[in-house]
């Protein structure tokens, strides 16, 4: 064999395991019916995404520098945050947190008024099968995979490939919006509107740009992305429950 060949082979051989160690997919932008979206897709078997709320001393974290000061603490590396459901008052979750495989907040099946209880609602999962789901709220009840990671929130703006039928076209109810969808072959698919956007759009978006079947609305104007190299950091905001995707 030529000496070069043999440098080329080693050379490749050195890569691979560079490449087989990639960050995240980065956030992208989308235009659709006239509105930019920021897009994350996050592949759950191969990519740690979690659900954080309070740091390890039992403060609540509140904001995204604080969930990137507590994964560093950690011994990772923030990289893509979002705001993960809605929040009371104190910042405690509305309705189902489980973090870890623990139940930190219950289900919340009551009837009230708000996006939250807009019927039906809906559960984000992540189980230690390494698989996301997001399913009506009250179906987690019977849901059989152990579940590692959820968050409750509403209401599910597209449902078995259906949008939510209490969602207009044509609105004036204008607003930024975040949300998670997850297609079909697993992916999560989390979505900022850069501008004020009807529920209907948003939840065409992710029905037929996304090819979302089942996405649920996080929560409005307060939503946000935090990632690295993002130009338009529109300084922190507070929230309750947070997603943060952790790399090493």
């Amino acid at each position: 064999m030529q000496p070069r060949v043999i440098l080329c082979l080693v050379f490749a051989w050195l890569l691979v395991p560079v490449l087989g160690h990639a960050d995240a997919s980065e956030v992208t932008t989308l235009g659709f019916r006239g509105h930019g979206y920021l897009v994350q897709t996050i592949d759950p078997k191969t990519e740690d995404l979690r659900l954080y709320w309070k740091d390890n001393s039992g403060k609540l974290l509140q904001n995204f520098t604080a969930l990137e000061a507590q994964v560093k603490s950690d011994g990772g590396r923030l990289l893509f945050a979002a705001n993960a459901g809605m929040f009371q008052p104190d910042y405690s979750p509305v309705g189902l947190l489980v973090q870890s495989g623990q139940q930190v907040a219950p289900l919340n099946l009551q009837d009230g008024t708000g996006n939250f209880y807009l019927k039906p609602n809906g559960v984000f999962v992540l189980t230690e099968q390494r698989t996301a789901e997001v399913m009506e709220s009250s179906a987690f009840q019977t849901f059989l995979p152990h579940v590692l990671w959820a968050t409750q929130s509403g209401p599910l703006v597209v449902h078995h490939g259906e949008i939510h039928p209490d969602l207009i076209e044509g609105s004036a109810n204008l607003m930024v919006r975040s949300g998670v969808g997850v297609r079909k072959d697993g992916t999560a698919v989390f979505v900022l509107s850069k501008t004020p956007v009807n529920f209907y759009d948003f939840a065409l978006f992710f029905m037929t740009k996304m090819k979302c079947p089942n996405a649920l609305y996080l929560d409005g104007h307060i939503s946000a992305f935090h990632f690295p190299g993002d130009v338009e950091k529109p300084g922190d905001h507070s929230f309750g429950p947070m997603f943060g995707l952790v790399g090493r």
